[in-house]
Order: structure tokens, then sequence, then C-alpha cells
């Protein structure tokens, strides 16, 4: 997701797995600091593991004293401000920002030049160099066309190719058909 995507989405925009994988409603409405979701509505398919970690979540803000603040759950904001005022409204992108930078002074190992959106392009490219179908990739972002895609990741793609290209012969070794042995 975009970051503004994140902040945008409240409670009743999570439709947890039941009986089926859950998945996470980006939804276009308006947003107390003017956040945009850029690529409108859309639905976005979670593992249960992420699943699992939102209850976790829920539950720790309810330990928190969120429960007995928050008069709405439905249009609550998930990312939520736990330590500052306005306690549990909705975070800013720049707080997002600033704790990033907060974690790239703890650990110096982590690039200078991190955002972010590091994340979203590292999920694209890990679903592309699993094999995912681009047109898929390019839903899963929410672009509007796949041309976008191509025109972000394409490098993604080709070089991996290239890659498996270059070590043709290990691909091709099997399938030397065997003497016929009549």
């Amino acid at each position: 997701m975009r970051i503004g995507e994140a902040l945008s989405l409240q409670h009743r925009d999570w439709n947890t797995g039941r009986s089926s994988t859950a998945t996470v409603s980006v939804v276009d409405r308006p947003h107390p600091y003017g956040i945009a979701t850029k690529s409108g509505s859309r639905r976005v398919h979670i593992g249960s593991r992420l699943d699992r970690v939102y209850a976790d979540y829920v539950w720790w803000l309810c330990d928190q004293g969120a429960d007995a603040l928050i008069d709405d759950w439905d249009t609550g904001y998930i990312f939520c401000n736990t330590r500052r005022e306005p306690l549990y409204g909705p975070l800013r992108t720049e707080a997002v920002y600033a704790h990033l930078r907060s974690v790239k002074r703890r650990m110096p190992q982590l690039p200078a030049s991190m955002t972010p959106h590091w994340f979203r392009h590292t999920h694209a490219t890990a679903l592309l160099l699993a094999g995912t179908p681009l047109h898929v990739v390019s839903r899963r972002l929410g672009h509007r066309s796949v041309q976008t895609t191509i025109n972000t990741y394409g490098h993604v793609t080709k070089d991996a190719e290239l890659e498996a290209l270059a070590n043709w012969r290990e691909l091709v070794a099997g399938w030397e058909a065997a003497p016929d042995k009549r």
C-alpha cells in the first residue's frame, strides 16, 4: 500500500478472515489531514499472519485504554497516535517519516535514503521475482494500468530473465534425450 492508503485505513476497512482470506478495503474518503489514497478504492488480500498481528494490535490498543476513549471503533483509524495528542487520533504522514528516522538512527546499517515507500517497492519486487504475473502485481499495487507497473518494475523481471538465460546450460542439461538403446 501507499502511505496515504495505509494511514487512511479505519477499523471498518479490515475484514478479518473467518473462513476465507482476510482483506483490507482501501476506501477513498476524506481524511482529517488531507491524506489521499491516490488510486481510489480497492481491496487488498492479506495473509493470516498479518490478520493475527492486527488482532493482537487491537487487543493492545484496548489494554492501553483505547476502548474507553474511542467512541466509534468503525471510524477509528488503525494507524493512530498512542503517545501524543490527540490520543488514538489519526497519524500524520510526517509522524511515519519521523519514526523511520528514529529507527535508522538506532540501526545505522539501514540505508540513509530509506523511506516508507521502500516497503512497497520491496514487496512488488519480491512478488515479481517469485514469478507473480505482472497484471496481478499491478492490481495489488493499485496501478491504474499495467503499463505503470512495467515502467516502474520492468527491469526487475528483465534482469531475472536475463540471469536465467545466462545459466541456460543448467536449465537445459536434463533436456537431452537419452541414447536410443534398441
